[in-house]
């Protein structure tokens, strides 16, 4: 099992106890192009099966495999106030799923 990323004091109490997805949301430019950009969200995903379970912490993570496989390098924290607090993820990439498989055991 992968190690997880590392979870800010305000992360964790943000999350609540609720699992945590990583993945990677693609983002299409106005003339065309593609961008896959980290998130990161509060709840289990829909098709847990598609991602790698990591629960060796305060918070169960589960990780797109078209994001970098490098998730202990991550940082995930909780920014913003009151209820417009968010999650946000740093040092995380995103990579073109058709290439996914090239780097899920590197």
């Amino acid at each position: 099992m992968k190690a997880g990323p590392t979870l800010t004091p305000a992360a964790i109490v943000h999350l609540a106890g609720r699992p945590l997805v990583l993945r990677a949301s693609p983002r299409l430019g106005c003339c065309g192009g593609r961008a896959f950009i980290p998130v990161a969200e509060v709840g289990p995903p829909k098709e847990p099966e598609r991602y790698d379970l990591v629960d060796d912490g305060p918070v169960t993570c589960f990780i797109d495999p078209a994001l970098d496989p490098q998730p202990d390098t991550w940082r995930v924290d909780a920014v913003g106030f009151g209820r417009w607090r968010r999650l946000h993820l740093n040092d995380a990439h995103g990579i073109d799923p058709a290439r996914a498989e090239d780097h899920r055991d590197a």
